[in-house]
């Protein structure tokens, strides 16, 4: 009896638009109900942020953007980059982005994009002065998930 071995090339599996809208809901989900003693945690900072990051992904993509180009390192988990690409493609018929939440996500996206809250970093807990406001993200967060869901889902 002889033994075969076959080798394969690594496969990679991109979820849709919409697998990027159920997780950018999950993760809003998950930060409307986080709670913590603590009186500073960055998980409801990166639960919202990483919600609105796959909200924004699933609306590009919806559009007709690469999913190649959104995970490239020029934008990857980069809230400005992916905001912009947004309304490029027309979010504010969706949605109005106001300058608060404007200044807002970009302050978060100093921390966010890089990794500022997943990791653990000293500074994070002495230096809270230019935190973002953690309501303005979260409703934010629900704005854009309420507001793309019919349209995402239904390009599906």
């Amino acid at each position: 009896m002889t033994d075969y071995v076959i080798h394969t090339e690594t496969g990679h599996v991109y979820i849709t638009p919409t697998g990027f809208f159920v997780y950018a809901e999950d993760f809003y989900s998950a930060g409307i109900n986080w709670k913590s003693s603590q009186r500073y945690s960055p998980v409801p900072y990166f639960l919202f942020c990483r919600s609105i990051e796959l909200g924004l992904k699933s609306f590009a993509l919806t559009k007709g953007e690469k999913i190649e180009d959104l995970r490239s390192k020029k934008i990857g988990h980069d809230l400005i980059a992916l905001l912009n690409i947004a309304k490029k493609h027309s979010l504010s018929d969706f949605l109005e982005t106001t300058s608060i939440e404007d200044t807002e996500i970009a302050k978060a996206n100093q921390y966010y994009n890089d990794k500022g809250f997943e990791y653990f970093k000293l500074k994070n807990l002495f230096n809270k002065t230019n935190l973002p406001d953690l309501e303005v993200l979260k409703k934010y967060a629900e704005k854009l998930v309420t507001n793309i869901k019919q349209y995402t889902l239904s390009s599906a």
